[in-house]
C-alpha cells in the first residue's frame, strides 16, 4: 500500500499504479486457468472471484481518496488564503497594534506600530515592550499588564513611548485575547491616539526623580492642565452638562488623590497600625477636609480617643459666638459630641452626617457640621472616625461622606492586618521559647549558660535549639538546627529535642542516642526537613570535666583553655533525617579548670556584615580567646555581643550558643 504523509497526502498515482498491476496478475491467473488439476478448479475459481470483487473495491475506494483529497486541498488553499489575509490585515492596520507575551515580550508586531517605533517588526519580535516606555509610566503599564494577564480590560493607559525619532505620547489599550486550548496565551496592547509631538511634561526639570511620584505627577498634571482649560472658557459660553462634567472630574481628582496618599501612608509602613499610623491619618485627613479629626477604637465595649489632630482654620470659616474651639471649653464639647457620634456609629454600624446647628445669642453652639463613619463594616466595625468643622463652616457633602466612608474600611483592614499580625508574633513567640529550656540545671564544679537570639526580620519560629539535663550518670548538653523555620521546622524541633533528652537516660554514648533519634524521625516523623545536632555527655569530678562530643553533621564546638588557647573538636557525620544511619563522629576531650566547651548554631559563623562577609571560624576563635578567665554566662554574653557588632545589630538568621565551664579549684576553694 503507498504511504500516507498526512490527511490529503496519499500518492494516488502510485496507487493506481498498483492497482493496474493487481488486475494484470489476476488477468494472467485466470488465462492459466487451463490445465490445472480438476480438483482444484473450484477453490481456484472462487479464489479469482474474490480477487476481482477486491479489485473492484480498492478502485472504489482509490475514486473516493481522489475526491477527499481534491475536498482537502481546496479546505486547505482556503485556509491559507484566509491566514494570508488575516496577516495582511493585521500588518496593515490603520492604527498601531501588538501582541505581546503574558510577560510583556512582543510576539508580533504591524506596521504601524514598528513604525511608531522607528523599527521594524522583526527587530520588536522578543522585546519587552516596557523597555519603550518611559521610565516614569513603567510602573503604570506594568501594573495594567498584569490586571490584563488576569482578565480584566483596563481603561486606555497615557504613555510615553521613545523611538528612535523621539518620544510620541499615545494612549494604550491592553486586553487579553481569547486563544483556543493550548495555544500561547497573547495579550493585545492598540495604541490610541498617537501623536508624534513630544509631551511638555517628558523632560520637566521640576518633575521628581522618583518614577511612582513623576507618573502621579504627570498624571496629576495632565488633569489639572484639562481643567485649566475647561476653566478657560467663558461661564456663559459653558453649557449646565460641561460645568457638571467638570465638577464630576475635579470631585474624582481629589478623591483618587486622597485615597492614593492614604494607601501610601497605610502601604509605606510596617505592620504597625496603632495610634502612631492613626495620628498620621488624621493629620492626612484634617489638613484635607479642614476639620478636627478623631479616632474612636472599640475596648471591652466602649468607644476610647486613641488619636486625634485639629485642623487650621479654614478660609471660609468666620468666628462663632460662644466658647472657642482651641479653649478647654470648646475642647470639652468637641469632645462630647465626638463621643456621642461614635457611639452612635459603631451602635449602628453606618455613617452620621450632622448639618451645623444653628448658633443664636441665648445657647452659643461654637462646633458646625459632624461627619462620622465607621472603621469596618457590619460586625467588623472595630470603631469610628469622626470630624468635626468650628461653628459658621460649610457643611459635609454626600461625596465627602462616601469618600470618608472608603477610607474608614481602608483603616479598618489596616488594624485588622495588625492585630493578624500581633497574633502571629505573640503565638510564634510563645511556640519558640516553648522549645528552649525554662532554666539550665546546676550542674556540679561547672557553668552553665545558654543563649538563643530570634532572626531579626519578624515573628518566625526559628528552627535553632539547646538545651541541658540529667544523663545516666552524667550530664547532657545539646545545640542543634533545623532546617527551615516556622510551625514545621517546630515541630520536628520539638521531636528531636526530647527525643535526645528522653534517650539520654537510658543510653551512655551519645552517638547511639542520635542513631535512635534518626530511625525515630523515619518512621514516627517523616519529614523532608533534616537536622544538625552536636550532644555532649558530661562527667564531672572537682576540677575535671570528662566530654564525650557526638556530632550528627553539626559545627564543630570550640574550645577554650585556662592558658588561652583555643580551638575546635572534630565535628563531621551526617545530620539526622537524611540517611538510615548519621554515622556520628565521636570525640573525648578533658576539661580542667578555666576551661570552656562552647557549642553554637550557624547563626553564629554564618552572621554577615555590610560587605557580605561572614563573621567566621577565625573570628570566632578571636572572640573565644577574649573572654579568657570569664564566667560561662560572660563568655555567652561577649561573643553574641561581637556578633552583633559585626552585623550591624541585626543578623538575619537564629544565633544559639551554649558554654559549659570548669570551674578551677581556686574558686571552689574561695
Amino acid at each position: 500500500m503507498p504511504a500516507a504523509h498526512g490527511p490529503g497526502s496519499w500518492d494516488l498515482a502510485e496507487f493506481h499504479q498498483e492497482l493496474s498491476a493487481l488486475s494484470e496478475r489476476i488477468s494472467d491467473l485466470r488465462g492459466r486457468r487451463d490445465g490445472r488439476p480438476a480438483d482444484i478448479l473450484g477453490a481456484l475459481d472462487l479464489a479469482l472471484v474474490e480477487l476481482e470483487v477486491a479489485e473492484d473495491e480498492l478502485r472504489t475506494c482509490m475514486e473516493e481518496l481522489h475526491a477527499h483529497g481534491e475536498r482537502i486541498a481546496q479546505r486547505v488553499e482556503g485556509a491559507d488564503r484566509e491566514w494570508q489575509m488575516l496577516n495582511t490585515t493585521f500588518r496593515e492596520l490603520p492604527v498601531p497594534v501588538f501582541l505581546l507575551s503574558p510577560e510583556g515580550a512582543i510576539h508580533r508586531a504591524n506596521d504601524e506600530a514598528a513604525r511608531l517605533l522607528g523599527s521594524t517588526g522583526e527587530q520588536l519580535t522578543g522585546q519587552p515592550l516596557a523597555a519603550r516606555v518611559q521610565a516614569g509610566y513603567r510602573r503604570v503599564f506594568r501594573s495594567a499588564l498584569g490586571a490584563a494577564q488576569r482578565g480584566a480590560r483596563p481603561g486606555p493607559l497615557p504613555l510615553l513611548l521613545t523611538s528612535t525619532d523621539g518620544t510620541s505620547a499615545v494612549r494604550i489599550q491592553l486586553a487579553q485575547l481569547r486563544t483556543p486550548p493550548g495555544a500561547r496565551q497573547l495579550i493585545s496592547a492598540v495604541v490610541l491616539s498617537p501623536d508624534s509631538a513630544e509631551s511638555p511634561d517628558a523632560h520637566d526639570p521640576r518633575l521628581p526623580r522618583d518614577d511612582a511620584a513623576r507618573t502621579d505627577h504627570v498624571a496629576a498634571g495632565t488633569v489639572h492642565r484639562a481643567i485649566a482649560t475647561s476653566n478657560r472658557t467663558s461661564i456663559r459660553d459653558r453649557s449646565p452638562d460641561t460645568a457638571t462634567q467638570r465638577d464630576e472630574v475635579a470631585m474624582g481628582v481629589r478623591r483618587l488623590d486622597v485615597v492614593c496618599r492614604m494607601t501610601r501612608l497605610l502601604v509605606g509602613e510596617p505592620l504597625r497600625p496603632g495610634p502612631g499610623l492613626l495620628e498620621r491619618a488624621a493629620t492626612l485627613l484634617a489638613n484635607e477636609f479642614s476639620a478636627r479629626v478623631i479616632f474612636f477604637l472599640v475596648r471591652a465595649g466602649t468607644p476610647h480617643q486613641v488619636a486625634a489632630m485639629p485642623a487650621d482654620a479654614p478660609p471660609y470659616a468666620r468666628p462663632a459666638p460662644g466658647p472657642r474651639p482651641g479653649t478647654r471649653a470648646g475642647r470639652e464639647a468637641a469632645t462630647a459630641t465626638a463621643q456621642r457620634v461614635a457611639r452612635a456609629v459603631i451602635a449602628s454600624g453606618a455613617a452620621l452626617l450632622e448639618p451645623a446647628p444653628p448658633v443664636d445669642s441665648v445657647t452659643p453652639r461654637p462646633l458646625g457640621p459632624v461627619l462620622g463613619v465607621p472603621l469596618g463594616s457590619g460586625p467588623e466595625t472595630l470603631g469610628a472616625l469622626v470630624l468635626l468643622r468650628r461653628g459658621g463652616s460649610h457643611g459635609f457633602t454626600l461625596p465627602d461622606l462616601g469618600l470618608l466612608e472608603e477610607l474608614g474600611q481602608h483603616l479598618a483592614m489596616a488594624l485588622l492586618a495588625e492585630r493578624d499580625h500581633r497574633r502571629q508574633e505573640n503565638a510564634a513567640q510563645v511556640l519558640q521559647f516553648s522549645l528552649l529550656p525554662s532554666e539550665l540545671p546546676e550542674i556540679p564544679f561547672t557553668e552553665v549558660a545558654g543563649l538563643y537570639r530570634p532572626p531579626g526580620d519578624g515573628p518566625q519560629v526559628g528552627g535553632d535549639f539547646y538545651d541541658a539535663f540529667a544523663t545516666l550518670g552524667g550530664w547532657g548538653l545539646v545545640v542543634g538546627d533545623v532546617c527551615g523555620k516556622g510551625v514545621e521546622a517546630a515541630s520536628v524541633t520539638a521531636a528531636v529535642r526530647h527525643g535526645i533528652r528522653t534517650l539520654s537516660v537510658w543510653e551512655e554514648r551519645p552517638d547511639v542516642v542520635l542513631e535512635k533519634v534518626n530511625h525515630a524521625m523515619a518512621v514516627q516523623h517523616p519529614t523532608d526537613r533534616f537536622v544538625t545536632a552536636v550532644v555532649a555527655q558530661v562527667r564531672v569530678e572537682r576540677g575535671l570535666a570528662r566530654v564525650r562530643l557526638a556530632s550528627a553533621g553539626h559545627l564543630p564546638a570550640a574550645v577554650l583553655r585556662a592558658d588561652g588557647t583555643v580551638g575546635f573538636a572534630r565535628g563531621g557525620g551526617r545530620p539526622l533525617g537524611l540517611c538510615p544511619s548519621p554515622e556520628a563522629e565521636v570525640e573525648e576531650l578533658v576539661l580542667r579548670g578555666g576551661d570552656v566547651l562552647l557549642m553554637y548554631s550557624d547563626g553564629v559563623t554564618e552572621a554577615r556584615d555590610r560587605n557580605r562577609s561572614f563573621f567566621d571560624d577565625d573570628r570566632l576563635l578571636t572572640a573565644l580567646a577574649g573572654t579568657r578567665g570569664l564566667s560561662a554566662e560572660a563568655v555567652v554574653s561577649a561573643v553574641e555581643q561581637q556578633v552583633m557588632e559585626f552585623a550591624g545589630g541585626s543578623p538575619q538568621d537564629d544565633l544559639t550558643l551554649l558554654a559549659l565551664r570548669v570551674v578551677p579549684q581556686e574558686e571552689d576553694r574561695s
